[in-house]
């Protein structure tokens, strides 16, 4: 057994009490002896009473802890204001004096932004009290045990605040005993061990737990999604089919669009494209100034406006907003506005907009995308009966590679597959402009099929167009030859539209543009403050990876009519800005190619015209689903052909979260602290440590008389290691009790 001094005057009477000599009396200040047994006990009623109060007091932490953890779990919305009581604060953000009251909105977070700083700081102070706590209860149940506790301990819940603490040499050193000291087991030095490393993390605990708990004090202000209102499943797309009343071509009649009479969407329509031609003109004029640059159109449709959208992972691709998209959108956006009777859509909650600083309204919806170019060729027919022939075009390259190819599709309505055509002219009469008609094909066809001067990829078509057997040839054989990757792409679903210039001495040469049409599901979304969006934008996001656009789609030529606002095979005259300039770049463009500013003016006018096309085809919807957990919701997310198109707003407020890094952090470090504050209660309650003040502690380190323990020892890091046992006297006093030393002195 170890051997430990006993304080002079005292006798041992259990393994943490001691008790004088002469216990049947105690000194008093009067100069008389009292009974212990007839001292007031108010004292020690008093200690106990202030002990549990202060328990109570340091588990009460975790009530602002647990609120504040609630508050960012839930994503806890505020309003437009950090100081909202009740969650009414309008903002007032679709109105003129929007920018006046996001004014004072702002003065008001500042001030509440201030006050909750010195929440945050509250919260670290009481948290230092917990665990200063901790660190004292943990060192007095060590200094109960064995040997007691090292020197360098001793005052360790008035120290482990300081960061540097936990750098302290004292704090390593002084678990292992000093040379003159009796030997201690290893079980007992990894105690001490254990001791000196909770303390170190108290240390860097409570010194994180201020920012901590100002991260989760503070609310920031979020994008916030509200929950979507209805779920509709895509059916499908009418882009295979000729234009009909459910393109909402309001002035035109079914008669009309039966007919291909495209001419009566000139009213809506036609001012559009050429809006889009003057805009596209005007822009390249200043985009070859110094400083300039080329800005694309917009076009209206209802309450709202767009642009193009182009994607250049994988090859370019323009993506059009679908104008069905917007006319539905419009009326949201509207009476989200205040702009008709009912303020906010029905779907959503009462003041979710007018208690947001920003509201963008978003819905999932479809939108077609093309991709391809236009060149300079020359063009051959070869006519197998009355209702069929092959067009090919020469000068067909790839834009990464040398080799050069002839391009043929089936033209016609007796082939197998999906063939059609359709075809318009655009005439000018004017005296500075030479007189001459420009005829356009538009051509959709399902296989195009490609050969040059050594390699036809075993299709024999070189043979069947150059010999009289090209009657009997299987054409249908010929274009269901596999091609090389690097073709594949190009040669199904191919749109073509044919520029023809009769001026031109060379009657075959042709402007051609070839694309693909792609269809997908992006996100359509309108920020619907008049002060920060004055044209109700439309701007899409979330469009698919290349790798996820599928096969391209079949695309009626009739949309591109419906586009220019002509009938089939009739004449477009002059009165239109954007024929009278796509006739004056074509003999331009088609003697320079890409070398010259009418190839771009070419490429912008014919890419608007794709894009007016591209936006008019409408869309069908299968059921509307307003729970987003039903079956059928379910269902459809996994058919990626009828996916599910979700409703939803996104509104710029304060609120809490656990979004950033920072958060998360923080709730690591305050649930942490939790532990820490219940690890100190239930202590209190096994354990009932007293806490004891600094006066205390001086008071029983003067009474205690020294016993040698520090003789020959000179440098702080020996003195630290001298163990003390703290143990209690009858009147709940401290004293401490010294190791036992191998010998009076020798140098460590």
């Amino acid at each position: 057994m170890e051997a430990v001094y006993e304080p002079l005057g005292w006798k041992k009477e259990s393994e943490t009490s001691y008790q004088p000599v002469s216990a049947s009396i105690s000194p008093d200040p009067s100069g008389q002896h009292v009974s212990p047994m007839t001292r007031p006990q108010h004292h020690r009623r008093s200690r106990v009473f202030l002990h549990w109060l202060w328990h109570f007091l340091s588990l009460l932490w975790l009530a602002p802890i647990i609120t504040l953890l609630y508050l960012n779990h839930s994503h806890y919305v505020i309003g437009a204001s950090v100081w909202c009581p009740g969650g009414k604060c309008n903002a007032e953000s679709n109105s003129e004096t929007a920018y006046k009251r996001a004014q004072e909105l702002d003065r008001q977070d500042h001030d509440t932004n201030g006050a909750l700083q010195f929440v945050s700081k509250a919260l670290e102070v009481w948290f230092m009290f917990v665990a200063t706590s901790l660190v004292y209860d943990l060192g007095i149940l060590f200094a109960r045990e064995g040997r007691g506790l090292p020197v360098g301990y001793l005052l360790s819940h008035l120290e482990f605040g300081d960061i540097r603490y936990i750098f302290s040499p004292l704090l390593w050193t002084s678990p292992w005993p000093h040379r003159n000291a009796v030997p201690e087991k290893r079980a007992r030095i990894l105690k001490l061990y254990i001791f000196a490393i909770i303390t170190a993390l108290l240390t860097i605990l409570a010194n994180l737990m201020g920012p901590s708990t100002a991260v989760l004090v503070l609310p920031t202000l979020q994008w916030i999604d509200t929950p979507h209102i209805r779920n509709m499943t895509f059916d499908n797309i009418a882009a295979a089919h000729r234009p009909t009343k459910d393109a909402g071509f309001s002035d035109c009649n079914a008669a009309q669009l039966v007919a291909r009479n495209y001419s009566c969407t000139s009213y809506t329509y036609g001012p559009s494209m050429d809006q889009w031609a003057a805009q596209g003109i005007s822009s390249i004029t200043q985009a070859v100034k110094q400083d300039g640059q080329l800005l694309l159109g917009s076009s209206q449709e209802y309450a709202l406006s767009f642009f193009f959208n182009a994607t250049a992972n994988g090859g370019m691709v323009t993506w059009v907003p679908s104008r069905q998209v917007m006319r539905e959108m419009s009326h949201e956006v509207l009476k989200t506005q205040g702009q008709l009777a009912e303020h906010d859509p029905p779907e959503y909650p009462d003041q979710v907009f007018n208690n947001s600083l920003q509201t963008i309204l978003k819905r999932q919806g479809p939108s077609l995308g093309f991709q391809g170019f236009c060149r300079a060729s020359n063009v051959s027919d070869l006519n197998l009966d009355e209702t069929r022939r092959i067009r090919c075009y020469t000068g067909w390259t790839l834009e990464e590679g040398n080799s050069t190819y002839t391009k043929c599709l089936r033209l016609g309505t007796n082939f197998d597959n999906t063939d059609y055509n359709s075809q318009f002219w655009l005439a000018i009469d004017d005296p500075d402009v030479p007189e001459y008609e420009t005829g356009v094909g538009v051509y959709f066809a399902d296989r195009a099929m490609y050969f040059n001067d050594t390699e036809d990829f075993g299709s024999g078509i070189k043979s069947c167009l150059t010999n009289d057997t090209s009657p009997t040839c299987d054409w249908d054989q010929i274009f269901s030859t596999t091609l090389p990757d690097e073709l594949r792409n190009t040669s199904s679903n191919v749109f073509f539209v044919s520029y023809q210039v009769p001026s031109l001495k060379n009657a075959d040469g042709r402007i051609y543009c070839e694309h693909v049409t792609y269809l997908s599901f992006p996100t359509y979304n309108v920020d619907t403050s008049p002060m920060s969006n004055t044209q109700n934008l439309v701007t899409l996001s979330n469009i698919e990876a290349p790798a996820d656009y599928g096969a391209p789609i079949i695309l009626s030529p009739d949309w591109y009519l419906a586009a220019w606002s002509v009938d089939h095979n009739a004449t477009l005259d002059g009165s239109r800005q954007i024929v009278t300039k796509l006739i004056e770049v074509l003999p331009e463009t088609y003697e320079i190619g890409d070398q010259g500013f009418d190839w771009y003016y070419f490429n912008l006018l014919h890419g608007y015209a794709m894009g007016q096309a591209l936006s008019m085809v409408n869309y069908y919807n299968g059921s509307v689903q307003t729970d987003p957990e039903s079956r059928e919701v379910k269902e459809a997310k996994q058919d990626q052909a009828h996916p599910v198109l979700h409703t939803w707003a996104t509104i710029h407020v304060w609120a809490y979260g656990l979004s950033g890094r920072t958060s998360k952090l923080g709730t690591g470090v305050v649930l942490l602290g939790s532990v820490c504050v219940l690890a100190r209660f239930f202590l209190g309650l096994v354990k009932r440590v007293q806490d004891r003040s600094t006066v205390d502690v001086l008071a029983a380190a003067f009474k205690h008389r020294h016993q040698g323990e520090f003789e020959g020892l000179e440098e702080e890091s020996h003195l630290a290691k001298v163990r003390y046992q703290v143990v209690e006297d009858g009147d709940g006093k401290q004293r401490f009790i010294a190791s036992k030393r191998t010998s009076r002195w020798s140098h460590v």
